[in-house]
């Protein structure tokens, strides 16, 4: 089809749908200022300042804070009381506090912002791995994808996993609440430790053991830990679980893995493992992306998923030559493949609701 066959309306439309990605982008730029520079909370402390007070309160530069605050105030996440940016007074827009300020809120998505502006600094690493078939590390990626991969998921940790995942797990209230018998826990793949710690403070009796394969990630884990003072109940590792040592033989009454095997380079490794390690009569629990049986065209959670396997997952499991990684589009049959050929029989999808996870329990 050349171009003249294509009706003017659907090029319009699409050069005006691309137009519009490139502007979400581009905000995502100052939205990330703004959350690392600390001017929206700086904002929702003072409830209303002007720019001058603002650059005061935040210690930085008052010709970019007007200028930052012009940027927010045409994109609405600011209010204006004046057309003058020089003499108005801002205040956060409604929901900005909880959207990127209150770190624990359920709609905090301030991490969204730091994931972009790690991918940016990968970009030309990631046109060299497209090039060749290699992978881009982890740690290539920088602070602000440790920070990033944490305040996403910290959030349901603390408001859903002990209130909503844990009693749809089949005898794991009961198991974690026994003090006679104080449950052991393996947190696979913890990163910063958030759902680590929440289980400690959840149920004061388990022992928790988180390992993850990131030695930054991990040495947060543990100021996190102390900081909350379960560190005698919570230990974190760096351990790689796909390497084939495993984590302990037969020792977990509960093995979880919250969103990361589809990143791992040998997840039935990390399978097998964890069949090994859970206890008799134990339960293992992957959660992992809701993605759809087949290709879903024009859904907006598939396209975050497909984008993000391209520029985040899958680059950072390539750096294994031998990688398996499915990415993080793994659809429930590729998911349940990769289990079997890990020694288990198959998988439940068990009954929590959750707009991107779905949670599996293997299946002995």
């Amino acid at each position: 089809m050349t171009t003249t066959q294509v009706e003017p309306e659907t090029i319009e439309a699409l050069a005006g749908r691309l137009f519009g990605d490139a502007l979400g982008a581009f905000h995502m730029g100052t939205v990330y200022l703004g959350v690392k520079l600390g001017l929206f909370r700086a904002l929702c402390q003072a409830g209303a300042a002007s720019a001058a007070e603002l650059a005061a309160a935040t210690g930085l530069d008052p010709w970019y804070v007007r200028e930052w605050l012009q940027a927010e105030a045409t994109a609405g996440l600011v209010t204006a009381d004046g057309d003058d940016v020089g003499t108005a007074r801002f205040r956060p827009a409604p929901g900005v506090r909880e959207a990127l300020v209150e770190e624990t809120h359920p709609a905090y998505v301030g991490g969204l912002p730091l994931a972009f502006a790690a991918v940016g600094g990968v970009l030309p690493a990631l046109l060299d791995a497209v090039r060749t078939g290699a992978g881009v590390p982890y740690a290539a990626y920088g602070a602000d994808a440790i920070e990033a991969q944490a305040a996403l998921n910290r959030p349901a940790f603390v408001n859903s996993l002990a209130a909503e995942w844990l009693p749809q797990i089949p005898g794991a209230l009961e198991r974690l609440s026994d003090a006679s018998r104080p449950a052991r826990i393996a947190d696979v793949g913890c990163g910063v430790g958030w759902a680590a710690i929440e289980l400690a403070r959840a149920f004061p009796h388990v022992l928790v053991d988180g390992f993850d394969a990131d030695e930054e990630s991990v040495s947060q884990a543990r100021r996190h830990a102390a900081d909350a003072g379960v560190n005698d109940r919570v230990t974190f590792e760096v351990i790689d679980a796909t390497s084939g040592n495993g984590y302990g033989e037969g020792r977990y009454d509960l093995v979880l893995f919250f969103e990361c095997v589809h990143d791992m380079a040998h997840p039935a490794a990390a399978l097998a493992a964890a069949r090994r390690a859970v206890t008799a009569g134990g339960t293992v629990v992957v959660m992992d992306e809701r993605v759809g049986d087949t290709l879903q065209a024009g859904d907006p959670a598939e396209t975050f998923f497909a984008t993000a396997s391209v520029l985040w997952c899958l680059p950072q499991s390539r750096v294994d030559p031998d990688s398996e990684a499915p990415g993080t589009v793994m659809r429930p049959a590729t998911f349940t493949a990769i289990a079997r050929r890990a020694g288990w029989a198959g998988v439940d999808v068990l009954p929590i609701e959750h707009p991107f996870w779905r949670f599996y329990q293997l299946v002995k």
